[in-house]
């Protein structure tokens, strides 16, 4: 059952985790993450790289499309071309980049790299060059962006989502009822017949789009469905009837980021103002309100679980209320003010303007007015945010695939304005470090120069303000068995039995 609109549920666009959900019914990548955090196999059987990861090498399984077409090496090529043609524009696909020639065509600087690819469809193998050594390439090529497509999805215009049975994917379901674009829309997939891998368990699953997360809990309480999100403040009514099987720890964070391009709140002048800000912050307060101290309070960006990370990169998780006082009184001393209120810009509908309070009392405290920037819930709230539309964001970032710069990457370097970056930061130093670690030889070379770049942002410019770590908020119906979570926070429904 949906909260909200997704984005989309086309892979090669859906940059939310409702959208990816369904994406991942509907689409098999090369790889993927397993229930433990793993990388294995998925329409890959195996891969390897023959020069320390300038290229990588993928043996591609024999499957079908729902329409019965092979899925061929070359389909995953089609689908690369996709994903990076500017006149669709995808804010995902800024994830290619790592494949050499892939930004200059995704921005309009150059022609498709077709010599970036070797699809050989009589072997199955796939090679596609970097732009850059990359150890992780496996890693992010698990990414639902990466998915194939038949040739019938060829250069076809990106509204394909809401025509029905015309996405067509190489996964376990396929799309029988396209999305309607207004609340109290459905999507309902129904078994990929002609899929060769691991079949679905569930003959059909339809998903309800509701306007809130209050709705869409409030239709599970009514039994119009079998599993529901939990609403800010719900944690321990909803686990309390109905156990704790969606609810376990998963790899990500929830966060504000500070408008760079904003006269106010951005730019290194006002670095002293969001330090301020960042300090003033009652992290605890915001657990046990908002979620029944189900979460855990965090300073960092990127959380436990993922390998490489060191703790004590940030400004500390507990407040500070007289070092915001202080750090705000000496912003003011350099020559600036508040000629009005800073603006928490959020999406409605999911209680983020229950936390937003909670922080604009937090600010007042330490003399910085603040209030509510409150944006509809009808699916374009980070298109409005990516396009610098916010002041102090609103944001949450589930893990795309287990590597300490799948948070950096995305969401701070200067590649990924227009894209995840809803800061729209940019920093040579920080995007510098980031590039350094995604070049170096191994993960543990590359977490030194990560963790180095996450203490800039965090401390020296102070771009973001992490707030909580997550836990999954889904909750099941009685007769629902099999359930389990990965760690980037999907639900395994393909599997999951009722009873």
């Amino acid at each position: 059952m949906a909260a909200g609109e997704p984005d989309h549920i086309d892979p090669h666009l859906t940059g939310t985790l409702v959208g990816a959900q369904v994406s991942l019914l509907m689409f098999d990548s090369l790889t993927q993450t397993d229930y433990s955090g793993r990388l294995v196999p998925a329409a890959a059987s195996k891969w390897s790289t023959p020069d320390a990861g300038g290229s990588w090498i993928f043996t591609v399984k024999k499957n079908k499309f729902s329409n019965g077409e092979p899925v061929l090496p070359s389909s995953f090529v089609r689908g690369f071309k996709r994903l990076g043609d500017p006149a669709n524009a995808s804010e995902v696909a800024y994830h290619g980049y790592i494949i050499a020639g892939f930004e200059d065509y995704n921005n309009k600087k150059g022609a498709f790299p077709a010599g970036s690819f070797i699809a050989d469809d009589k072997k199955m193998t796939l090679t596609v060059k970097m732009a850059k050594p990359y150890q992780g390439a496996p890693e992010v090529l698990s990414h639902p962006a990466f998915s194939p497509i038949p040739k019938s999805m060829e250069g076809v215009a990106t509204t394909i989502e809401t025509e029905g049975t015309k996405l067509i994917g190489n996964g376990p379901y396929k799309l029988k009822k396209a999305i309607r674009k207004q609340i109290g829309g459905e999507v309902i997939l129904v078994r990929n017949s002609n899929y060769t891998g691991k079949k679905g368990t569930l003959s059909e699953i339809q998903f309800l789009i509701s306007k809130d997360l209050d709705s869409a809990y409030n239709l599970f309480e009514a039994q119009k469905g079998q599993t529901g999100p939990i609403p800010a403040g719900k944690f321990k009514e909803a686990t309390g009837k109905y156990g704790n099987s969606g609810t376990t720890p998963v790899l990500g964070v929830n966060y504000w980021g500070f408008n760079w391009e904003d006269p106010v709140v951005g730019g290194t002048k006002n670095v002293l103002l969001r330090k301020a800000i960042v300090q003033a912050i009652d992290r605890n307060q915001i657990n046990d309100q908002i979620y029944d101290g189900s979460r855990k309070p965090t300073d960092q960006l990127v959380p436990p679980g993922i390998p490489g990370v060191t703790t004590g990169l940030g400004l500390g998780v507990a407040r500070n209320l007289e070092g915001a006082k202080k750090d705000f009184a000496a912003w003011k001393a350099a020559g600036n003010e508040l000629k009005e209120p800073l603006r928490f810009s959020f999406n409605a509908g999911a209680g983020w303007d229950k936390v937003s309070t909670i922080m604009i009392g937090n600010l007042k405290e330490a003399g910085i007015d603040a209030r509510l920037d409150e944006f509809p819930a009808d699916g374009t709230y980070f298109t409005k945010m990516r396009k610098g539309g916010g002041q102090i964001i609103r944001a949450g970032w589930f893990a795309d695939y287990v590597l300490y710069d799948n948070f950096l990457y995305p969401l701070l370097h200067s590649d990924s304005i227009d894209g995840d970056n809803l800061p729209r930061y940019s920093s040579a130093k920080f995007s510098g470090l980031v590039d350094q670690g995604r070049a170096a030889p191994n993960a543990t070379a590359g977490a030194a120069f990560f963790t180095q770049a996450e203490k800039v942002a965090l401390t020296e410019d102070v771009v973001l303000m992490p707030t909580l770590s997550l836990r999954g908020a889904v909750v099941f119906a009685p007769n629902v068995q099999n359930v389990k979570r990965d760690p980037l926070g999907f639900l395994n429904y393909d599997q999951m039995l009722i009873k």
